[in-house]
């Protein structure tokens, strides 16, 4: 799947606001109602997602179109469905978001910036993987490991769902992103090819 890497538009638009919207309501670092999401993209852009009759009213069909429409093409990998009613932005969304900050803030949000969750809880999803002996035998002989070993540092079950292998493993990526840790990097995309085989 392609992974949109073009920048938002200079014209404010559904989609950019709706992923604006996860981005601010801590969608880097946790799974966000698509209700939570829909009343941001309404706070933010009113005029835009309100009643055609009543404006002040929020119009959640206008935002649900903005995330159908992000999902099939405008926005390709950006987000995450941990489950079918809430969303979270992948790695590559908060990169895109952070990189595109400016704009977004531009054209959205007309005071400060709200900045995305602690680093903190990053280092911890660090600490307990790198504690655990599944850390160490993936540095000593990564084949040997099983999805049940696997399952038990990424705080999951090896029966677990594809979509929550994923969101864990977003999670995993999300901490290496962030403090810049390769060989955490390295480990996600492990677990990724040998649970999901992606």
């Amino acid at each position: 799947m392609s992974i949109r890497t073009s920048p938002p538009s200079d014209q404010p638009n559904n989609q950019d606001v709706f992923v604006w919207a996860l981005y601010l309501l801590g969608g880097a670092d946790r799974d966000v109602d698509v209700e939570e999401i829909y009343l941001k993209c309404f706070e933010l852009a009113p005029a835009r997602l309100g009643w055609r009759t009543r404006p002040d009213l929020p119009d959640y069909k206008k935002a649900s179109k903005a995330l159908q429409s992000i999902e099939a093409k405008t926005h390709a990998g950006l987000l995450l469905r941990p489950h079918e009613y809430s969303r979270r932005l992948s790695v590559e969304g908060v990169r895109w978001v952070e990189t595109y900050k400016e704009t977004l803030a531009k054209n959205y949000s007309q005071g400060k910036v709200q900045a995305s969750f602690s680093n903190n809880q990053h280092e911890r999803i660090r600490q307990e993987v790198k504690s655990d002996a599944v850390w160490h035998q993936f540095k000593k002989d990564p084949e040997t490991l099983t999805s049940v070993e696997l399952a038990s540092v990424m705080n999951c079950t090896a029966a677990s769902t594809d979509a929550t292998w994923r969101t864990r493993i977003n999670e995993l990526r999300r901490a290496s992103d962030v403090l810049g840790d390769e060989d955490l990097m390295r480990f996600a995309e492990f677990v990724q090819k040998k649970v999901l085989g992606e």
